[in-house]
C-alpha cells in the first residue's frame, strides 16, 4: 500500500466544512461554488479509501 498524499485544499475544505456545518457556507467562507467543496470531499473521502 503506496502512502498517500494529501491536498491541502481538500483538507481545508474539510475543516471548513466540519466547522460551519454546511456546505453552502463553508463555499462561501472558501469563495468557492457549493460543487467545488463537495467535490473536494469526494476526493479526500475517495484519498483515505
Amino acid at each position: 500500500m503506496s502512502p498517500t498524499i494529501l491536498d491541502s485544499r481538500k483538507l481545508l475544505a474539510f475543516a471548513t466544512l466540519a466547522r460551519v456545518g454546511s456546505f453552502t457556507q463553508a463555499a462561501k467562507e472558501l469563495s468557492l461554488t457549493q460543487s467545488a467543496v463537495s467535490h473536494a470531499i469526494k476526493a479526500l473521502e475517495r484519498d483515505l479509501g
